[in-house]
């Protein structure tokens, strides 16, 4: 597999593509995490924008979560992370003691998601979540643990907590072109947008195997993924 390098990681990593000239442009959304109330005007925004015809009722796009409890799908993040430390036990490890302009971080001596997938049935690390955990952007986080002639009882949540707002982040390496089988999904020179291209996909969910973040969804009723076109 060939080797890239990754300024984020400070050190060359495998990646199923060569490195190509680096786009023009990088597009991001930027949350500013201190004002944000967890409203879910911005997640209704986008999802009544950009994901109302039938077989997208489960996309949500753009969503608020209040971490560290639930998610969406549920609990994406905590498993994928049990995946990794499973497979690089103990090995997740930052050295930030020497940063540099080439590695302004220092160096992860960790595995990334395409060091722990074997690099045949998997380009990277992920699992496809079940139906349940796509049930509700808000899942888990407030859910009622029982009921009584008095009243439902919620959980109890420790005093630390923070709303996150988590929309596809267009990575510069991203799992899930990394992932498909046809090659339908690209990084545009452009702007850094990743897109999947709509005539190659085939529906077989690598891409939403393969994404960290579980941002490109499988559509029902046309059987092929979509996810943010930014």
């Amino acid at each position: 597999m060939p080797e890239v390098f990754n300024w984020q990681l400070g050190r060359e990593m495998p990646f199923r593509f060569p490195a190509r000239k680096r786009q023009q442009r990088q597009f991001a959304a930027v949350f500013n995490i201190n004002r944000c109330i967890a409203c879910q005007t911005c997640t209704m925004a986008c999802k009544s924008t950009w994901t109302f015809s039938p077989g997208q009722e489960l996309m949500w796009w753009n969503n608020v979560e209040t971490k560290p409890y639930g998610g969406y799908p549920a609990d994406w993040d905590v498993k994928l992370l049990a995946l990794q430390a499973e497979r690089d036990p103990g090995g997740q490890r930052w050295d930030g003691s020497r940063p540099t302009d080439a590695a302004p971080y220092g160096t992860f001596q960790g595995k990334t998601i395409f060091e722990t997938a074997d690099g045949v049935t998997q380009m990277a690390t992920g699992y496809l979540p079940s139906d349940e955990e796509w049930k509700a952007p808000n899942a888990f986080e407030d859910h009622a643990t029982g009921w009584s002639a008095r009243g439902a009882k919620l959980p109890e949540h420790a005093g630390w907590f923070f709303y996150l707002q988590r929309i596809c982040n267009h990575c510069t390496y991203p799992g899930c072109l990394a992932a498909c089988p046809r090659n339908a999904i690209y990084k545009r020179e452009e702007d850094g947008i990743v897109l999947i291209d709509q005539e190659r996909c085939r529906g077989y969910r690598k891409c939403v195997e393969a994404c960290p973040y579980k941002k490109p969804m499988w559509r029902s009723t046309t059987r092929t993924s979509e996810k943010c076109i930014g």
